[in-house]
């Protein structure tokens, strides 16, 4: 890597900041035998992805989600960089924080298989990296927020608000259709741009106004406006809204305060919110999800898990299991995905009431099997190829029941992950599962998880077809097939926490 005077003088050169700030990452990287890059800000960048503010190399599809990750944990206030790592050698980040005297910036993440020389070499010349970068970027935002005061103050000195509304709001209104809005200190609207009636579907500002619950929780809206009437403005501020048509519209608010008035910007969400809700399950986004799946009170916990519980009963009604099949099942997630968060041994992190949801969700990989005939789902001998198919469409079966009435209950319900189990809980880690063949990290985490605990019960319990396994034979079946079958990190978690499988057969038998 060059010399700190040389980062300088990328920074200081005449042109673009912002491409000045990316010259200085594809430098930092010409000079690190690093496979990738990437500098996350909080308030993102030219590549539109949110918190994204340049990629380079192995990072740029990995990027978002590892911010999204990073300013969700909160980007660790240290003065160098710190290691993440997953477990093998090209696993291995670092992540060193980019500050600033408004607060954390960002973050440089780096990512190589040799990585960790370079850091031990130049670990301070990276918190210089990221000082210098800091200080690039706070006045870049410093220069912004400057010019949006003088382009709005400019823009309200030109006029009054009421029906005869600034001339010069014009161009930004109408000409970019800006959804842009005015109100007083109590949060009544007294201006609506037609890019704003276009986005919330209302015809004219007297029926927005008229709306008493255009806002659907008051409570975050007066919060907003309480923290403009103290603090000056607000950035992305979450909000929810009810369209002049009714639907739902997500929205993140930027408002400023200006005398008597409150000028703000809606930016519509929905879409955004509806794609992160169909990565819920995903690996890099698992915490993010955790906290909203089976949320709430202690007494809407027990109400999901009983309700869980009986959609769970209609399978065993049909595919009668002995004992305690259902509370095996529950046992043997736990103890795997407690292990998963105490570890932390992937390059994200999971809760502990995340082995909560898991179990009790878990209980549910099987309900497709209500949708399979009786001769099949009965059969006492093996099935043919044919029966063997139709049997295997008991993974979409339960998707889809699951997935309905995860919509009908609304997003991210506590179905959400029961759902993402029922379809993924038979994939192989090489792929030569069903019903996908997704493979590695493309199965998400609770199936993987849910596995290895569906295995492990089948051989050990007895079939019309067979006899059951012994808990040491099981387990050796398990680790002997678990480099194709398995995910490689959860067999070394099986490895160790076997013993406390049969502890669990041992209390439920059957």
């Amino acid at each position: 890597m060059g010399g700190i005077g040389e980062l300088r003088k990328l920074l200081h050169e005449e042109g673009d900041e912002a491409r000045r700030v990316e010259k200085a990452v594809d430098w930092l990287l010409a000079g690190l035998p690093a496979e990738g890059v990437a500098l996350l800000t909080a308030d993102g960048g030219p590549s539109g992805a949110l918190g994204v503010r340049c990629a380079r190399g192995s990072l740029i599809a990995f990027a978002p989600l590892l911010a999204a990750e990073l300013f969700r944990a909160g980007v660790p206030a240290t003065e160098g960089p710190i290691r993440l790592s997953s477990g093998g050698a090209s696993d291995t980040f670092y992540c060193c924080p980019i500050s600033a005297p408004s607060g954390i910036r960002g973050a440089l993440v780096m990512q190589g298989p040799d990585i960790d020389q370079a850091v031990h070499r130049a670990g301070e010349d990276f918190s210089v990296f990221c000082l210098l970068l800091g200080q690039e970027l706070e006045s870049e935002r410093r220069r912004r927020m400057h010019d949006h005061d003088m382009i709005v103050g400019g823009i309200l000195s030109e006029g009054t608000l009421g029906s005869g509304f600034m001339p010069g709001l014009t161009f930004l209104t109408e000409g970019l259709k800006l959804p842009l809005y005015a109100c007083d200190l109590r949060g009544e609207f007294r201006y609506a741009s037609q890019g704003f009636l276009a986005l919330t579907a209302y015809e004219s500002l007297q029926s927005l106004s008229a709306r008493g619950d255009f806002f659907r929780d008051p409570g975050s809206r007066t919060d907003e406006l309480e923290t403009i009437r103290s603090l000056g403005s607000v950035t992305s501020f979450p909000l929810a809204a009810t369209t002049g048509d009714g639907r739902r519209l997500d929205i993140r608010d930027s408002a400023v305060l200006f005398g008597d008035n409150i000028v703000g910007v809606f930016f519509d969400v929905t879409a955004l919110l509806a794609a992160n809700a169909e990565l819920k399950d995903t690996l890099q986004v698992q915490e993010l999800l955790n906290d909203s799946i089976l949320a709430g009170s202690k007494v809407l916990q027990r109400t999901q898990g009983a309700a869980i519980r009986t959609l769970a009963r209609l399978a065993e009604y049909r595919d009668p299991e002995t004992g305690y099949h259902l509370q095996r099942i529950c046992e043997y997630t736990r103890l795997l995905a407690l292990k998963v968060h105490e570890r932390s041994p992937y390059a994200f992190k999971i809760t502990r009431d995340y082995s909560d949801d898991l179990s009790i969700s878990s209980m549910l990989h099987d309900i497709g099997k209500v949708s399979i005939p009786d001769n099949i789902l009965l059969k006492q001998g093996p099935l043919d190829p044919h029966e063997w198919e139709v049997m295997k469409k008991h993974t979409v079966f339960g998707w889809e029941v699951l997935h309905k009435a995860d919509r009908e209950l609304g997003e991210q319900s506590f179905l959400t992950l029961a759902a993402t189990i029922a379809l993924s809980h038979h994939e192989r880690f090489d792929g030569k599962g069903y019903p996908h063949g997704s493979v590695g990290e493309q199965i998400p985490l609770s199936a993987r998880i849910s596995s290895i605990a569906d295995v492990y019960d089948a051989l050990t319990s007895s079939r019309p077809y067979k006899e059951a396994w012994s808990h040491e034979r099981a387990t050796e079946e398990i680790l002997a097939g678990g480099a194709g079958h398995f995910d490689p990190v959860l067999i070394e978690i099986f490895r160790d926490v076997h013993g406390l499988f049969a502890e669990v057969r041992r209390q439920f038998p059957g």
